[in-house]
């Protein structure tokens, strides 16, 4: 007798905790981890490495419209979570709200790519944002 209410208890635990919904996890995405913040206001430098190595400054972004494209834009790219990536030195650098990015530009695919350093980060833009994206980094045409 006292197994069998072991048991029928033993069941309803079982019941009860299979019952209960999926608890709702809390969004890590890039977008949200990192874009969802306001800009801070610090001016946005953008470095480009020149032909011996070295970076040097092209670009100070203080204009609040060009920031909240630049950063839609990076929002919305197709980034993947925990990745590793080692395709050598970027083209370019900036960093925004203390988050430093490298962009890479891939002429093949008319595309940007770009990592968040320390995020374990790899994301890329379609033709079209990374027009944009390059537009405003550099002030020239993709």
């Amino acid at each position: 007798m006292k197994r069998l209410f072991v048991f029928i208890v033993a069941i309803c635990f079982v019941l009860v905790a299979c019952g209960q919904g999926p608890t709702e996890e809390k969004s890590n995405s890039t977008r949200d981890r990192v874009y969802s913040e306001s800009w801070d206001g610090n001016p946005i430098i953008v470095e480009q490495r020149s032909t011996d190595g070295d970076y040097k400054i092209i670009n100070e972004i203080t204009d609040t419209d060009a920031v909240n494209k630049l950063i839609d834009a990076l929002g919305n790219a197709a980034w993947e979570e925990n990745v590793k990536v080692d395709i050598g030195p970027p083209d370019y650098s900036f960093t925004w709200n203390s988050y430093e990015h490298s962009v890479w530009v891939n002429e093949e695919y008319e595309r940007l790519e770009l990592i968040i350093n320390g995020q374990s980060n790899y994301g890329t833009l379609s033709k079209s944002p990374s027009e944009l994206v390059f537009g405003i980094l550099t002030g020239e045409k993709f």
